[in-house]
């Protein structure tokens, strides 16, 4: 007994190493792929590469399709019983597994310990040569051969805000994407109610210039008016949501920093140009421009 089983751990051992050599080899093959698409040579081997992967997948369905793999309903329902059938290969692995756990259950010292690994590590390395019969692995052409270009498989229509919005779910932000709706957009009831009291013209202005970041030489073609009249507008509907903003922060009990802030540099404002004229300029996240020529002192 102990001589079949010897010959079977050779016979295994010596498939695991020619498996090992032709995978070496097909990685050696494309080691050198070069990217440049004017080199015929390397598509030749990448179009039969890729032949030979879609051969090797047609060839695992339609072994498949002929012999599929047996339901649990066909198994019999006494399967340990003497009279059920029992493969050959089935019978050594129940051997090489009731022999590991023997020495496992008799090792004492390191060096069994250590004989008891290599014996557990070989039945798995046969475990996953096994599947790896039933798997279709994906070969070594590049994931960027013949790739499509942008806009062929996706549109570039599916990618705008709009697509976006629609893929995930969020209509509500579709549906009250006007200047009429847009108090809708936000969950703080305070700032969707000063919004929503805003003169129509104000939440036009508002909106195409906030949310549609248009700049003020198209909202005011958009109009019809003067590219000074859109920014007066704005500024007499920031300055108007400033200061009940202000006020309501007044009456709040804690604030973040972002609000500390605001309340700090709309009150220096209001001592120094009063109600009428109090604003917080808006962030300018642009850097300066440098100054271009030679100073006073340089000259």
């Amino acid at each position: 007994m102990d001589e079949e089983q010897n010959d079977l751990w050779l016979e295994e051992e010596s498939e695991e190493n020619a498996e090992e050599i032709p995978w070496a080899e097909s990685i050696l093959d494309f080691a050198d792929w070069n990217q440049d698409e004017d080199a015929p040579v390397c598509d030749e081997e990448l179009e039969e590469a890729l032949a030979e992967e879609r051969n090797v997948a047609l060839e695992s369905e339609l072994e498949q399709d002929e012999h599929p793999l047996e339901a649990e309903d066909d198994i019999p329902e006494d399967a340990d019983s003497a009279e059920s059938p029992i493969s050959l290969n089935t019978l050594r692995q129940q051997m090489d597994e009731t022999a590991v756990e023997r020495i496992s259950l008799a090792a004492r010292t390191e060096t069994d310990f250590s004989v008891v690994i290599g014996e557990m590590d070989r039945l798995d390395r046969n475990r996953e040569r096994r599947e790896r019969y039933h798997e279709n692995l994906r070969g070594d052409v590049p994931l960027e051969y013949k790739k499509a270009n942008y806009g062929l498989v996706f549109p570039e229509w599916l990618n705008t805000p709009e697509q976006q919005l629609l893929s995930k779910g969020r209509f509500l932000d579709l549906i009250f994407d006007c200047p009429y709706e847009m108090h809708q957009l936000t969950a703080d009831p305070f700032l969707s109610k000063i919004v929503e009291r805003l003169k129509d013209e104000h939440k036009e202005v508002l909106y195409f210039l906030s949310l549609r970041l248009y700049s003020t030489a198209k909202v005011a073609a958009m109009r019809g008016q003067s590219d000074r009249n859109i920014r007066k507008l704005r500024d007499t509907y920031t300055r108007k949501l400033q200061h009940q903003l202000y006020e309501h922060l007044l009456r709040k009990n804690s604030l973040t920093l972002r609000e500390k802030e605001f309340v700090a540099l709309y009150a220096a404002s209001l001592e120094q140009s009063g109600k009428s004229a109090a604003k917080v300029k808006r962030e300018n996240k642009t850097p300066p421009r440098k100054k271009s020529g030679l100073t006073e002192s340089e000259k």
